[in-house]
């Protein structure tokens, strides 16, 4: 590819930042991480100015090389575009399916997206409080103790996941919380093999969740759960009362989301 001319711009026009963006968009469209002789192919420009931008992008956060000397985007990258993804795609398609969850059950329905060795909340409809400290939209959770940091990462491809492992810290919460790497591969496993993914005290005492993912261009997008007290309902009922509607609603926004990405102009 030839190098990009961008259009005349006034004095105020700041070329070099214009440029940055356009290796950050590049590297968004790309489905997997760029090598430097690829991006630079990619966006236009030599292989010395693109390594500059890398580096300047690596150094703020928005980019991380990985591998093979690959770049790809990061959580704080993708963070950028959280807000938008958040309030205008899955909270507009799912938060009317989360409140009827909620209320068909009678239990409390939540809703997370990845950010970076976290869960964020995006969505919550609460109808009583089980753990001792208070959740609400924006808390953050810990991906490997938690039902929807499962759901999620059960579905990632193998490099990403693996590579996101490596970052994890399998802190002990509770006396149930799996704290190995091994221990929490099976239980990934287990996840895929079930099609939703559960915490059984391993968070909090007293709590139990059980969650599924929100998929999008094949890839987990989100999660959501329901979570209930231990003392209404075993592990077994956990799953028999409650994995058919999750998956259904889950289901449900996944295939929403996927029409809206089908509809968009080319």
């Amino acid at each position: 590819m030839g190098q990009i001319k961008l259009p005349a711009k006034p004095r105020s026009f700041i070329t070099s930042l214009a440029r940055g963006l356009q290796v950050l968009e590049a590297l968004a469209r790309s489905s997997k991480p760029l090598n430097l002789t690829q991006l630079s192919e990619e966006v236009g420009f030599h292989k010395v100015t693109t390594s500059r931008f890398c580096y300047t992008l690596t150094e703020l956060g928005y980019v991380e090389r990985i591998h093979k000397k690959r770049y790809r985007l990061t959580p704080k990258a993708l963070g950028l575009g959280y807000a938008i993804v958040c309030n205008l795609d899955l909270r507009q398609v799912g938060e009317s399916h989360l409140r009827e969850l909620s209320a068909f059950l009678g239990e409390t329905v939540n809703m997370a997206v990845l950010d970076q060795t976290e869960i964020l909340y995006v969505a919550r409809f609460k109808t009583e409080q089980i753990m001792p400290t208070e959740l609400h939209i924006g808390s953050r959770l810990p991906l490997h103790c938690t039902s929807m940091g499962k759901a999620i990462l059960a579905h990632l491809p193998e490099e990403e996941l693996s590579e996101l492992l490596d970052r994890i810290t399998f802190s002990q919460l509770t006396h149930r919380t799996i704290t190995t790497r091994e221990g929490f591969l099976e239980e990934l496993e287990k996840v895929r093999k079930q099609c939703y993914a559960v915490s059984d005290e391993e968070l909090s005492v007293g709590l139990r969740s059980i969650a599924a993912p929100i998929m999008r261009d094949n890839r987990p997008v989100a999660a959501i759960n329901i979570a209930v007290p231990t003392a209404r309902y075993n592990l077994e009922q956990l799953a028999k009362n409650f994995s058919g509607p999750l998956l259904k609603t889950a289901k449900t926004i996944s295939d929403l989301l996927q029409q809206q990405v089908t509809v968009q102009p080319a």
